[in-house]
């Protein structure tokens, strides 16, 4: 395709160059971040520290605190929905019974209520 007068291919080097730009401040906004992370970074491997010199199992603790992670996560998810999907998701956990204590029926409650919460944000 020939780019001719004013053709569709005239405007690439300035599409590219407003690119460019919106990249670059891309870049600084990464930057600030990580260097606003390195504070608490610190501090938790601080505190990771202490619990090894302190005779706590690594191993084992890295497990716990991916959990610990994991359910903090999950609690603010729910803490997020509304009184009636809150209310739906407490039905749903009910009705799968004892099977919601394993990480197959903890997938599908939380699959069920991000599904539910997407089809509450398209209506």
């Amino acid at each position: 395709m020939a780019d001719g007068n004013g053709g569709p291919l005239s405007g690439l080097k300035g599409y590219l160059q407003e690119i460019d730009q919106q990249d670059d401040e891309l870049d600084r906004l990464r930057a600030e971040y990580m260097n606003a992370c390195k504070g608490p970074q610190t501090g938790i491997k601080e505190i990771k520290t202490s619990a090894k010199e302190a005779g706590v199992n690594m191993k084992s603790f890295a497990q716990i605190l991916r959990k610990h992670r994991f359910d903090r996560r999950h609690d603010k998810r729910l803490t997020a929905l509304d009184l009636a999907d809150l209310s739906d998701y407490k039905s749903m956990e009910e009705a799968l019974g004892d099977y919601i204590d394993t990480p197959l029926g903890q997938a599908a409650a939380q699959r069920a209520a991000e599904d539910h919460a997407v089809d509450q944000q398209i209506s």
